[in-house]
């Protein structure tokens, strides 16, 4: 078998692997809303049974996280042993194999919805949402913590940002300790909207200035107002620090300060 062979078989493989890990996404959904709908349903009974199903599914939805995290490392495989064997990776020098249904085979395929779209999968821990993301992040050899990944966003330029919980050192956490949120506050942004902020700022504001060391401040449209807000990334697209910036503050042009 040529390596061409090869790389189409991988390449089927891997999308494969994809339409797994979008079922547990979805396994994972049907599990948290039938766990919600079955809570509120028996909210005052006291029979064993409902403990037991309770337990169960809590236990499936574990599972079919921890499946769908197994499914990304055999992805990353499978993406690695191309590498090696093509010199590029499974998404490179070529369309990925469809294998969707053929058209008029109706075994596997579900029937078209009639109703309105579904709606974002919002409910599903972040771990799962932002699954594709987190998985690219590592095969880009970045240091994330899946677990502890609040939200991701890829960037018109293909750049993934990243926040995660962190601590009262960087993080989501150090931008909300309560010292910070005040500052934002004063220039009425809300705390609920802080996070908003920084990913609107690094999607499609304007690097106008830095501040502190070596902080970009961003210029960009939020909530009907020009704001200024100065963000932290890595190297890699990792957000660990923010604060805001007042219209009337000086800002310095230069990266360093002079």
């Amino acid at each position: 078998m040529s390596v061409t062979d090869v790389v189409a078989q991988l390449r089927q493989a891997h999308a494969l692997l994809t339409q797994a890990r979008h079922a547990t996404r979805q396994a994972d959904a049907a599990i948290t809303d039938g766990a919600a709908i079955f809570a509120t349903a028996t909210h005052d009974s006291t029979q064993p049974e409902v403990a037991q199903a309770n337990h169960l599914a809590t236990r499936s939805a574990e599972d079919v996280r921890a499946a769908h995290a197994l499914l990304a490392g055999a992805q990353d495989v499978i993406d690695g042993y191309c590498r090696d064997i093509a010199g590029h990776g499974i998404g490179e020098g070529g369309s990925l194999v469809s294998v969707l249904p053929p058209i008029g085979d109706t075994r596997t395929r579900p029937p078209p919805s009639t109703g309105p779209p579904p709606p974002a999968d919002e409910h599903t821990d972040p771990q799962i949402r932002y699954a594709d993301e987190i998985a690219e992040l590592r095969r880009r050899g970045a240091e994330v913590k899946p677990h502890d990944v609040v939200r991701a966003e890829r960037l018109d330029d293909g750049r993934i940002v990243w926040i995660e919980n962190g601590d009262g050192d960087s993080g989501r956490n150090h931008i909300l300790l309560p010292r910070r949120v005040r500052n934002f506050e004063e220039v009425h942004i809300p705390r609920e909207e802080i996070e908003n902020l920084l990913f609107a700022a690094l999607r499609s504001g304007t690097v106008v200035g830095h501040c502190g060391r070596d902080r970009p401040v961003y210029e960009v449209e939020y909530l009907g107002e020009r704001r200024r807000v100065a963000v932290n990334t890595t190297t890699e697209g990792k957000i660990y620090g923010a604060n805001p910036i007042a219209r009337r503050r000086k800002i310095r042009r230069d990266l360093h300060r002079k």
